[in-house]
């Protein structure tokens, strides 16, 4: 359980991330519907998925019993793969209306892990 728990937690960590950049983006199209583009939809959900990235691999180290290389590389492996799976699968629900929003959340999600694939766990 000690090994699955900093990988639960970077999962919740960008659920958490996720649903508070959708409201956001609801917010923002709400109060500012004249100034809002797609452009705004995509731009919102790029920025999200780099602080799902940087906030999930600091709460999944946080929460590892041992901070070690092993943890680091799981927690990188799992956010690429998160990434992966919000860029090529989930950009296909609703009919693809979402998908460049997604895909814009999943490749910055996967390429902002990369950030922490050089240098040591503090």
């Amino acid at each position: 359980m000690k090994r699955i728990k900093p990988l639960l937690t970077a999962v919740g960590a960008i659920i958490i991330v996720f649903v508070a950049v959708s409201l956001f983006d609801i917010l923002i199209a709400v109060l500012y519907a004249r100034f809002y583009s797609p452009a705004a939809f995509v731009v919102t959900f790029g920025v999200g998925g780099i602080f799902a990235a940087v906030l999930s691999y600091q709460y999944g180290i946080d929460s590892a019993a041992e901070k070690d290389e092993n943890s680091r590389w799981s927690l990188i492996i799992l956010l690429i793969v998160i990434g992966l799976l919000f860029f090529f699968f989930l950009a296909k629900v609703e009919g693809g209306e979402y998908e460049a929003a997604f895909k814009a959340y999943g490749a910055t999600l996967a390429l902002g892990s990369l950030l922490f694939a050089k240098g040591k766990v503090e």
